[in-house]
This record gives structure tokens, C-alpha cells and sequence, in this order.
């Protein structure tokens, strides 16, 4: 699918321009830093958001998508009220491209810019600022780096060794996700994860119960972040697969099945997800943001679904469905 016809329609959503990439994809002079081998120096392309009460950091990351950078190469750290969207590039250059692509349809909101910084993985220097925190009132997400560390609290803890894929709980729609899949402990044996990531929603239903449980996503890296942080965790990999919800043929239904998209993704591939879903087993589902919630809830008010639980927060959502016919 080309990138200008699957970041369109959301940019247009928030009364943004967009523009185009080759029918042919990604600018391959445009990969950041993250895929290619560490150089001398690095060139940080970031802006720094005081909050995110209308969704500026899906703003930011989706403008950085359609120019061109990988949705796992952009990272989004969260400290208190402020939000900081990161990419690393290893030519100036590149950054400087992206960075007047990007600015020039911001119109003033918030602005891009670039530092150069000391030869540090990005990695590292993004560790630096992910710690221990709990997810949930059963969950702590403890970074491998600060496992010896870690003092034991009443939760169990994940053990999140990658965070070069999207879903390391910092994020308030995995947050949702959590609470909901961790609320029906014991009332479901197999689980679909779509969009995995990180791999976490995976790991939290086994630690509820899940005996089957399938981790997909369509991005490489992500699978293998997923199957990185499954293996430290105690898990079998082979629970992760690479596939897109697109053409995804599920061998079987899941009594508990997880879709952290875009509402856009969601309302697209409903017929899609829908099918994965058991008779009387449970759909949940976020990266909803509020102001499109609903046009959601008009998508899936059909009568296979009956919704059971809204979860809102400031700028997002996620519901669980219940399938009924």
C-alpha cells in the first residue's frame, strides 16, 4: 500500500496537508540511523510537546511516518506532563530533509529541530530515560537494564528487554489494553494479539490465563522485538508470527482478541478482525482518539457486537466487545 494512501486520511482528520511519497513506497535515502550501523555522530530530530491534549505526539509521529521513517523508528518518551517525539539519523542531511518536510505543515503548532549529539546508540540513550513503572494493579514493566535493580512490589513483573517497537505500556491506549485483557483473567484460553509490537498484551494473557496464544504484526522488527522480550520472559517465541491483518487467515477462532490500531486501521479491516473473533469471546480494542469515537462505536454498532466497557482517558480510548452472534 503506498504511504500516501494510508496516512491521507488521518492527516486530512486534523485538518492537516499531506504529501506524497513514490507509489513505490519508502525513500530509501531517508532510513534513519536505527537500521544501519552506528556512526561517528548522531543527528536527533525531536520536538518537545508541553501536552497532548489534542493528540499532537500521533500528529508528530504520523507526519514523520509520511516522510518517509519507519513507525518503529520514531519514539515517544513521556515524562510527567511533557512529551518528546524522536528520530536518529546518521546524516544531517536526512535529518534536515525531514525536519523542513515535517515544519512546513505544522503551520507554527510545534516545530522540529535538530541536534547533534555524542556517538551513543539511540538505544541507550533512550534507556536512559525508560524505567520501571507499574502498568497495572497486577503489572510492573521493568526494562532488562534495570532488572537487577528492581525491587519486588506486590505486582509480577514483564521484563521488556526492546524498545524499538511500539507498545512498551508507556502509551495510554496499551495501558487500556492491559487493564482490560487483565479484568478478564480466567474467562478466555486462547488470545490474538494484532499489531503485537513489543510483544506485551502477548505476555500479560498468558500471565492471565491463556493457554493459545497467537502475536502477530507485519513490521520484521517488531516480530523480532516480540520474540526477544517472550524468550526473556520464560515464553516460547513460536507464538509470534509476522502477518497482515489484511489478508490474515486465523487457523482457528480466539476467545480474546486484541487490536491496538488507528481508528482508520480498525473501521478498515473490522470484516478482518471480526473473523478472528469467537462466538461469545471478546474484542478489545484502542488507539481510538476521542474525537473519533464516534465514528467507531457507528463502525462496529452491529448486531454481532454488544460493547461492555469504554475506557477514557484524556485524549484516548479503547473498548471490549463482546461477540454475541
Amino acid at each position: 500500500m503506498a504511504i500516501k494512501t494510508l496516512f491521507a486520511g488521518s492527516l486530512k482528520a486534523w485538518g492537516l496537508p499531506y504529501f506524497c511519497l513514490t507509489d513505490n513506497g519508502f525513500n530509501d535515502n531517508l532510513l534513519p540511523m536505527a537500521r544501519q550501523k552506528h556512526p561517528p555522530f548522531l543527528f536527533e530530530l525531536f520536538c518537545i510537546l508541553q501536552n497532548d491534549t489534542h493528540g499532537q505526539t500521533d500528529i508528530a509521529r504520523e507526519l514523520l511516518i509520511n516522510s518517509g521513517v519507519k513507525p518503529e523508528d520514531v519514539i515517544v518518551v513521556a515524562k510527567a506532563e511533557t512529551f518528546r517525539v524522536v528520530v536518529y539519523f546518521n546524516n544531517c542531511k536526512k535529518a534536515d530533509l525531514v525536519r523542513a518536510q515535517v515544519n512546513q505543515h505544522l503551520k507554527g503548532a510545534f516545530r522540529f529541530k535538530v541536534k547533534k549529539i555524542k556517538n551513543e546508540n539511540w538505544k541507550v540513550k533512550t534507556a536512559k530515560i525508560f524505567s520501571v513503572f507499574a502498568l497495572t494493579n497486577k503489572f510492573d514493566i521493568v526494562p532488562s537494564w534495570k532488572q537487577k535493580s528492581y525491587r519486588r512490589t506486590p505486582r509480577m513483573p514483564i521484563i521488556i528487554d526492546s524498545i524499538n517497537a511500539f507498545g512498551t505500556g508507556l502509551h495510554e491506549t496499551t495501558s487500556f489494553m492491559a487493564k482490560l485483557i487483565e479484568r478478564r483473567e480466567g474467562r478466555f484460553q486462547s488470545f490474538l494479539d494484532i499489531g503485537t509490537g513489543t510483544g506485551l498484551l502477548a505476555m500479560i494473557a498468558l500471565k492471565c490465563g491463556a493457554r493459545h496464544v497467537w502475536a502477530i504484526d507485519f513490521d520484521p522488527e517488531a516480530v523480532v522485538a516480540a520474540k526477544q522480550n517472550l524468550k526473556v520472559n520464560g515464553y516460547s517465541q513460536q507464538m509470534v508470527r509476522r502477518a497482515d491483518i489484511r489478508c490474515f487467515h486465523a487457523p482457528k477462532r480466539f476467545d480474546f482478541v486484541a487490536a491496538n490500531l488507528i481508528t482508520r486501521d480498525l473501521i478498515k479491516y473490522k470484516r478482518q478482525i471480526l473473523s478472528t473473533v469467537e462466538k461469545n469471546g471478546f474484542l478489545a480494542i484502542s488507539g481510538i482518539m476521542i474525537e473519533n469515537l464516534s465514528l467507531l462505536r457507528k463502525a462496529f454498532g452491529i448486531k454481532k457486537l454488544r460493547c461492555v466497557k469504554v475506557h477514557k482517558g484524556a485524549q484516548w480510548v479503547a473498548l471490549l466487545y463482546k461477540r454475541i452472534l
